[in-house]
């Protein structure tokens, strides 16, 4: 068996709508009896910014908009307007309560629910910063850039995951890539160096971060 056989990491297929709905509601639910997240590095920090501007913009211009309906509208509106309001809340939960992961074994990138891509942890060399902006939402090839795949949930990635031996992701419809490179977006990347640096039997133990740089 080849060295690249052996380092094959697998992509999270994305989930349909109403798998998309259940997250949000789970999410937005655990953060409503104050579930606490697991440990991770957290990402997507300007997306969780501007959606919980929107949502609170929103509450302002549902309400002026309301005085201006007629009262046998307002019930349908307000129900229209709870429902987006608690979407773009759902979507926030859905990205905080997911972080990345680090243990024994692997590195999980997620995006809290268009799909996640798993790395076994001896391929992952080396993260670095690295600012990136790629077409796309969940797992993806990179365009003009061959063995790169990125995974985030907007087109801003500022993290760079280093790969070797090359780790096989079957990307569904995009197909297969040897991934030498996997951007991704993560609100501190010495975090997430912190991470990949603890000692196997320790992160196994705690998935999170600690101070260092990768092996």
């Amino acid at each position: 068996m080849t060295a690249m056989e052996r380092a094959r990491g697998y992509v999270t297929a994305r989930p349909t709508r109403a798998g998309i709905v259940r997250v949000w509601a789970g999410s937005l639910a655990a953060v409503l009896v104050r579930r606490r997240a697991g440990p991770g590095v957290r990402h997507s920090a300007e997306l969780r910014q501007l959606v919980l501007a929107l949502a609170a913009s929103e509450v302002i211009t549902a309400v002026l908009l309301s005085t201006m309906l007629p009262p046998g509208v307002r019930p349908v509106h307000a129900a229209l307007e709870l429902l987006l309001i608690l979407a773009g809340l759902g979507v926030v939960a859905a990205v905080a309560r997911h972080p990345h992961t680090v243990d024994a074994e692997r590195v999980v990138l997620r995006t809290g629910f268009l799909g996640d891509v798993t790395l076994p942890r001896p391929s992952v060399r080396s993260v670095a910063p690295a600012v990136r902006t790629v077409p796309g939402r969940g797992p993806r090839p990179v365009p003009g850039e061959p063995g790169a795949v990125a995974c985030s949930v907007a087109g801003s990635l500022n993290v760079a995951l280093r790969l070797e031996p090359p780790v096989r992701l079957d990307l569904g419809p995009a197909g297969v890539v040897d991934a030498t490179t996997v951007y991704v977006s993560a609100d501190s990347w010495p975090d997430f160096a912190a991470a990949l640096a603890l000692p196997r039997n320790f992160s196994k133990r705690h998935p999170s971060g600690g101070s260092g740089a990768p092996k």
